[in-house]
């Protein structure tokens, strides 16, 4: 075979088009669409009027006494909280409600509010909105409906609510919400009834649902709220923007939020970073991951790739914690709550009295990813004596503490000792109690469950390692066995899968935070020239492959020469030019896989081009007559090898999304992929390469060749520099295959393909 050299200008730097840039911070790869953006939208005095108003205004007071009334509910709550500023409620109609003095209208104040909740028929909203931006108020809270969940008509109520509140500069939770409490601040703009038990603490809890908001108090209540926020229909402060001041808030410490939709997506990334950097984990339930989004794309992109899975992606790149259920969420956030200090890693030493339960539990560990490390012989011998066991019979962990009955002293000094030793095994990051919180049997006032927590609860203190107990299954929780663990800050974890989940989940946070601390910048790549975005200016929905290779060389990709050609007598002089051997191949949008149609054919030589374009000629027939844009294209024939896809899909949220995998014509079937979404960097793409399931065949599998995983990640991390300088009409770009072969360790693209949006309508 030939070798085939890549262009010379995909050997060179180009200069930069301006249409991305490099974080020199931390190396992110930001694209056009993802540059940073300028966070918070809700401005610190709009923060403040939210969290720490000293003047509230309620318009739309009622005097309606009920367990759902808003007013009701708004004033007792901060009775309770013993909030010590003003409250002010608003109706014409009545002088007095409750026992409290009426205003009617917020003009007859003698100062402005610092925040106007307003609790109207949605139609009256607006007048409200009005009056409340002309008498100085600098936030709303929004409890009415009628807005974006109410059709055409509330959608338009929803956009001049907007313009108004973006006109005056003005901050909004809702509509459609149950409001903000902040138990740091003892106020309440809300409907929230504060449940039993619930107390200042360090948890924010964000919901865009309101009964979820309510949920979420409840999970996360017993270690203690900062604050507690319900945003609707975000129609002007969203979620992410209670974030940011979470975050930044020294009340708070770990943050839970219930997600149905973000609203500024390419966010994330700040987010993480702020977050990463005060060392406060973020744990999301994200409601409509599995739903597939947008339109059907007429590439492979399109049918690996659904919403759902960008969103997880995203999240996993940001290293915030994404839990799966409600079940799963409450445990992590009781593990991540209970613990005043967090281990370094999580290899569990687990032990327990049923040897059933224990090997059951032991399966799930392997399933769920959570480490049960091999315990030293010192360990080991000190469970030998702990358990009185025969010479010849060894422990292993998890510890099964109810073998052997021949044992003196009580089970719970047996319990104690063997977590003293399990404890102090170099291996063990964290010590686990498989226990169940249910008294054994109502007749017994000390239940052998409570006997076993209590050795947990003695010896927590004692030890230098954090531990959690762990109950099989959820529910059926005694609260005298449960009070004792709850007040040694040990974890009481209910359900072994979602407990394991919870380790798992906080495991693979704390490598994420170490791995976000310690990255380091990385050097600066030439960005995509400015022929890359001509290709937009140029081109309808399509391009030719000739073109496509000229402008993927151009910025800096390893491509073959490749002719376009018309005629037999083209054909010949291309097979002469670029041979021995060429490939020749139809050049159409029309046809997905052009194998499957005979639209491609190898070893063609100068003797076979001319019958070989005639053959491909008749697959177009009878475009190719017309000169309608398609042709036949001749490139060198390139030694085989590894075949791998890089693709990339237009996406609403992200701007676009990349996969890389199996490439060849078995990349659907084998379905070996992995993605990523921008902002991302060279360590990404490196790690995206053993994620995609491929990494074997790239080490040399069976004497294959052996890519070089530097030159292959940056060929992928140039490919997201490609799709951001094509921007928003970029609907797929897809070289399959790049091939991986001894000569082009760090592959060569042999065939690509890129399909635009329409150009918009001036």
């Amino acid at each position: 075979m030939k070798t085939v050299e890549p262009s010379k200008s995909s050997r060179n730097d180009v200069p930069a088009s301006g249409t991305a840039t490099q974080s020199a911070a931390n190396g992110h790869f930001f694209p056009a669409k993802t540059v940073r953006q300028e966070i918070p939208r809700l401005s610190r005095a709009g923060w403040e009027a939210i969290s720490n108003p000293r003047r509230i205004a309620l318009v739309g007071a009622s005097g309606r006494e009920s367990s759902v009334s808003f007013t009701s509910r708004f004033l007792q709550t901060n009775d309770e909280l013993g909030f010590r500023g003003d409250i002010f409620l608003i109706n014409p109609t009545r002088s007095e409600i409750m026992g409290r003095k009426c205003w009617p209208n917020l003009a007859a104040l003698a100062e402005p509010a610092d925040i106007v909740a307003i609790n109207l028929p949605g139609e009256k909203v607006l007048p409200a909105v009005e009056e409340a931006i002309a008498h100085g108020a600098r936030a709303l809270m929004i409890h009415s409906g009628g807005f974006l969940e109410r059709g055409s008509a509330g959608a338009q109520r929803q956009q001049q609510l907007q313009r108004l509140c973006a006109e005056a500069g003005i901050a909004a939770l809702g509509p459609n919400c149950l409001g903000f409490l902040s138990f740091t601040n003892r106020v309440s703009v809300s409907s929230f009834k504060i449940s039993g038990g619930n107390m200042a603490g360090s948890i924010a809890a964000i919901s865009q649902s309101g009964s979820v908001a309510s949920l979420l108090q409840a999970i996360a209540g017993r270690h203690g709220l900062s604050f507690l926020a319900s945003t609707g229909n975000e129609a002007v402060t969203s979620v992410e923007d209670l974030l940011v001041y979470a975050i930044e808030d020294p009340a708070t410490r770990l943050i839970v939020a219930f997600i149905e939709q973000f609203r500024n997506p390419t966010a994330l990334f700040d987010l993480a970073d702020r977050a990463h950097a005060a060392e406060k984990p973020v744990i999301l339930l994200k409601a409509g991951r599995t739903q597939q989004g947008g339109a059907v794309s007429r590439g492979h992109t399109g049918a690996i790739v659904g919403s759902g899975e960008v969103y997880r992606q995203a999240l996993s790149q940001t290293n915030f914690i994404l839990v799966e259920d409600f079940d799963e969420l409450a445990q992590t956030v009781e593990l991540a709550a209970s613990w005043t200090r967090r281990p370094s890693s999580f290899r569990v030493g687990l032990l327990g009295t049923s040897g059933g339960e224990l090997s059951t539990v032991t399966d799930q560990c392997v399933e769920h990813a959570v480490a049960l490390p091999e315990l030293s012989t010192e360990t080991l011998t000190g469970l030998q004596d702990v358990l009185h066991l025969p010479a010849d019979v060894w422990p292993r962990n998890p510890v099964d503490v109810g073998i052997g009955f021949d044992v003196p002293g009580s089970y719970q000094e047996r319990m104690r000792r063997a977590i003293r030793v399990v404890a102090a095994d170099p291996s063990v990051d964290v010590v686990a109690l498989l226990q169940g919180f249910h008294r054994d049997n109502e007749d017994i006032a000390y239940s052998f469950n409570r006997e076993m927590l209590g050795a947990a609860a003695k010896e927590a203190p004692l030890i230098e390692k954090p531990m959690l107990v762990m109950a099989t299954r959820a529910g059926s929780v005694d609260d005298e066995v449960m009070a004792e663990v709850r007040a040694s800050e040990i974890a009481a974890l209910q359900g072994s899968r979602a407990a394991l989940r919870a380790i798992h989940h906080l495991a693979i946070y704390g490598e994420g935070l170490a791995r976000w601390k310690t990255r380091l910048p990385q050097p600066n790549w030439p960005q995509p020239n400015e022929a890359v975005s001509s290709i937009v200016a140029s081109a309808e929905t399509s391009v030719s492959q000739a073109i496509l290779f000229h402008h993927l060389a151009q910025a800096g990709l390893p491509t073959p020469p490749v002719r376009r050609v018309t005629s037999e007598a083209d054909a010949k002089q291309a097979a002469r030019d670029l041979g021995p051997q060429v490939v020749m191949k139809i050049d159409t949008t029309r046809v997905v896989h052009k194998s499957d149609v005979g639209g491609v054919v190898l070893g063609v030589t100068p003797e076979s081009a001319a019958r070989t374009f005639e053959q491909l000629r008749a697959c177009l027939e009878p475009s190719l007559g017309t000169f309608s844009g398609e042709a036949v294209v001749v490139a060198p024939q390139i030694e085989s090898g590894v075949e791998v896809f890089v693709g990339v899909k237009h996406d609403e949220s992200f701007g676009f999304v990349l996969v890389f995998g199996l490439g060849g014509r078995l990349l659907e079937i084998l379905n070996r992929n992995a993605m990523l979404v921008p902002p991302f960097d060279h360590n990404d793409a490196l790690e995206l390469l053993d994620r995609s399931g491929v990494r074997p065949l790239l080490d040399g599998f069976r004497g294959g060749p052996k890519a070089n995983l530097d030159q292959l990640a940056g060929v992928i991390l140039r490919v997201g520099q490609v799709a951001a300088a094509i921007g928003n009409r970029l609907e797929v770009l897809e070289l399959n295959p790049v091939i991986i072969n001894q000569q082009y360790p760090g592959g060569i693209i042999a065939d690509a393909r890129l399909l635009l949006f329409p150009r918009p309508q001036l």
